[in-house]
């Protein structure tokens, strides 16, 4: 018989934590799966040092490889998040980076090992995933496990979800992606948009500038810090967390699919699009080798979908349409660039105010992404 060995790597075992970020490729779990992109490795490098990684200012994280027989065949982390248990509370701890081939005894290895790595922690309630936090990577597909993801989201094993519930895990909040398209459908919403909402606002709609970057990054930080407070989960991006963001937004940032809203000479709204670098990186293989990344350049040309990947308008302008006229100017904007299709994510289920603005573009919820929790 197999035997399965759990071990907690020590953060400077460089091997160890090689072998943890390159499973899922040494494992072949994604060989003939067209839906999976590879993270960028370097990336990972970066999140998983304690030097340049975020969550180490406001978290504690344990990582853990199960083996079979001697080979790396899953892994998992526990951690917890200082943040969330000021807000929230103290009992719950969280699973993430979860990746392990289709075996229960391994996945069920791997979860023991961070629930009693939580449970030391003095915690009683487990979610996840979260890889690190809310707005990284979140949850196991539930549905449209075949379709591959947006940029900056993620595709994992579908049997993933299985193990999770084999595990004792149950539904926890799901986060939906909803998809824009066929634009006659809704030309009547933005002809209404234009012509009468529009003529009823003293706002000033303008598009991002690369000169005006410092300041529209500092402007989109705290305009997303108060007007996403309340929404599930929701915890202050820190200043390291945001930057990481801006570096990675920057790099494919398209001006006229990134608009803020001013009135009175005052930000009060911003929403940012990007282009669908999804398919582009699946060519780099987690690698920046100068030939993969030409040819994904030049793949890059032929993207026709876009992701409406974060919006906010500050509390006390809400109710003035102005989420309407960002609509208007990324959707009339993305068809003149060549794009005809939009995702909009990720929305979580409790979230009825955003779904409803919603509804007037026929947005379609094709693909869902599920937190599991569990009692410890």
């Amino acid at each position: 018989m197999a035997t399965i060995d759990v071990k907690e790597i020590d953060i400077t075992n460089k091997k160890m934590m090689k072998q943890f970020i390159m499973l899922p490729w040494t494992t072949k779990i994604y060989e003939n799966d067209p839906a999976w992109v590879p993270p960028i490795i370097a990336d990972q490098k970066k999140l998983f040092n304690p030097k340049t990684g975020y969550f180490y200012e406001i978290g504690d994280v344990a990582y853990f490889l199960a083996y079979k027989d001697g080979v790396p065949v899953g892994r998992i982390t526990a951690h917890i998040n200082r943040m969330y248990e000021e807000k929230y509370n103290k009992e719950t701890g969280f699973f993430g980076f979860y990746e392990a081939i289709d075996d229960l005894d391994v996945a069920k290895a791997l979860f023991a090992a961070a629930e009693g790595w939580l449970k030391k922690k003095g915690k009683t309630r487990v979610e996840g995933p979260q890889s690190f936090s809310i707005y990284d990577s979140v949850g196991f597909e539930v549905l449209g496990e075949d379709i591959m993801p947006v940029v900056g989201l993620f595709h994992f094993a579908p049997y993933y979800k299985n193990h999770a519930e084999a595990c004792g895990y149950t539904k926890c909040i799901d986060w939906h992606c909803f998809l824009v398209k066929k634009i006659d459908d809704f030309k009547p919403y933005l002809k209404d948009v234009r012509e009468n909402i529009m003529k009823t606002q003293d706002v000033k709609y303008i598009y991002y500038s690369p000169k005006e970057l410092k300041k529209r990054a500092k402007e989109i930080h705290e305009i997303f810090n108060r007007a996403w407070d309340g929404n599930w989960g929701h915890l202050n991006l820190t200043q390291k967390q945001f930057d990481m963001l801006v570096d990675e937004l920057k790099l494919v940032a398209v001006p006229e699919l990134i608009v803020f809203a001013e009135k009175d000479g005052k930000t009060v709204g911003f929403i940012v699009s990007l282009p669908d670098m999804n398919p582009a990186l699946k060519i780099l293989n987690g690698h920046l080798y100068p030939w993969r990344l030409i040819k994904a350049l030049r793949s890059i040309k032929k993207v026709k979908k876009i992701r409406t990947i974060i919006m906010g308008v500050l509390p006390e302008y809400r109710g003035q349409k102005i989420d309407d006229v960002f609509y208007l100017y990324t959707i009339e904007n993305g068809i003149r660039l060549g794009y005809t299709e939009s995702d909009c994510s990720l929305i979580v289920e409790t979230n009825y105010k955003m779904i409803g603005a919603l509804k007037p573009l026929k947005g379609q919820i094709y693909k869902t992404y599920r937190i599991y929790e569990k009692k410890l």
